[in-house]
């Protein structure tokens, strides 16, 4: 399988810049979103302006290699742009991961034909890299792709540090949440509903791990140039390039005690930090919802959690209330119907020890809790 090209080959220190490794650091990489540059435009390669931060990416030896997150190439591409792509990642001299957007699954069987399957995890310094592909089913990750995603994360998130997860579209955007301010290069190819946030985000924000998703679709003169969220264990950030004011990528540092800080590069200034600190972008540190049943939702809650026998479940919701308790895999386990009932109780002693997700929903609306059993 084909993911990367890696090229030994000697360099000079590029340019001065206030971002440089430390003592403590453990490694780096970097993400780049909409390399191919500016909308209509189709250079020969990444996006110049990218290219011509090689030298420094390369100067700083704790980069180890890079993700591109999206519309690497631009659109119905041919076998031609790949390889124009390759020749520049072999001068780069790193491995490099893709990351497909809409553009570059235009052409889905040249892609395929030349690095294989669009999803894929690996492993780098204990930390967990998951790279997704929501261009197979309208913007959701469904089908054979969830069942990857269950797998990888039942198999390796307890062993693993952070987790990094990879996708081109802004997949927590929606017009009625809090992420609504975003503005994204394209709704192309986007259904109707996502299961982002019924599926896919409760895998991950259940889990004792850090996590950290990036998107690559920013960057067009009518988008936004980078978002940076952060709430519980997740951090949410896009970043982009193609239009000179504000164009970006950004390097992740990872240290020894595997905390992780950023380096915001900006490509349309001589000075990289015009952008300045990524951080500084945080808009959403917390996920609030006015609908009564979120609020209701808040005083959910397991006693004893963790439990050994049975777990009661308190309860303040009206009419019907369905209870689903799903293992880490996402297997469903129990399903329970009560209504207006103060508490009920869940028996457990037939499970084996480890977490759960316990998703309580009421008409349209639902909402997930984490269950220990010991």
């Amino acid at each position: 399988m084909k993911k990367s090209l890696k090229l030994l080959i000697l360099i000079g220190f590029y340019g001065v810049s206030s971002f440089a490794q430390n003592d403590s650091s453990l490694y780096s990489f970097f993400i780049a979103g909409h390399s191919y540059g500016k909308p209509g435009v189709n250079n020969e390669g990444l996006h110049p302006p990218f290219k011509q931060k090689f030298g420094y990416i390369q100067s700083r030896t704790e980069i180890k290699f890079g993700v591109l997150t999206g519309d690497i190439v631009s659109a119905n591409p041919i076998a031609k742009d790949w390889d124009e792509i390759d020749a520049d990642i072999k001068t780069l001299g790193l491995p490099v991961y893709f990351t497909v957007g809409n553009h570059d699954m235009e052409n889905r069987p040249v892609f395929e034909s030349r690095y294989d399957s669009t999803f894929y995890k690996f492993k780098y310094q204990n930390d967990l890299f998951i790279v997704l592909d929501p261009n197979i089913d309208s913007w959701n990750i469904s089908g054979v792709q969830l069942q990857f995603l269950k797998d990888v994360l039942n198999k390796n998130a307890s062993t693993t540090d952070n987790i990094f997860v990879f996708f081109h579209q802004i997949l927590w955007k929606s017009s009625d949440n809090q992420f609504d301010y975003i503005r994204c290069n394209s709704q192309a190819g986007r259904a109707t509903s996502l299961n982002f946030w019924t599926e896919i985000e409760p895998l991950f924000s259940n889990l004792p791990n850090d996590v950290f998703m990036f998107s690559g679709d920013l960057g067009a003169s009518w988008s936004s140039n980078v978002t940076y969220d952060h709430y519980n264990n997740i951090t949410l950030i896009a970043s982009g390039m193609g239009d000179p004011d504000g164009e970006n990528f950004v390097i992740i540092n990872v240290d020894t005690n595997k905390s992780v800080n950023y380096d915001l590069i900006c490509l349309s200034d001589i000075n990289m930090n015009c952008l300045g600190e990524l951080t500084d972008y945080l808009v959403v540190n917390e996920i609030t919802n006015s609908n009564s049943f979120m609020t209701d939702i808040k005083n959910l809650s397991f006693y004893p959690n963790p439990a050994t026998t049975y777990a009661t479940l308190t309860n303040s919701l009206k009419n019907k209330v369905t209870l689903e308790l799903f293992d880490i895999r996402g297997e469903l386990l129990r399903q329970e119907i009560f209504n207006n009932e103060p508490q009920h109780t869940l028996h457990v002693r037939d499970l084996p020890k480890g977490m759960y997700i316990a998703r309580i929903s009421n008409n349209n609306n639902q909402a997930t809790i984490k269950l220990v059993i010991e």
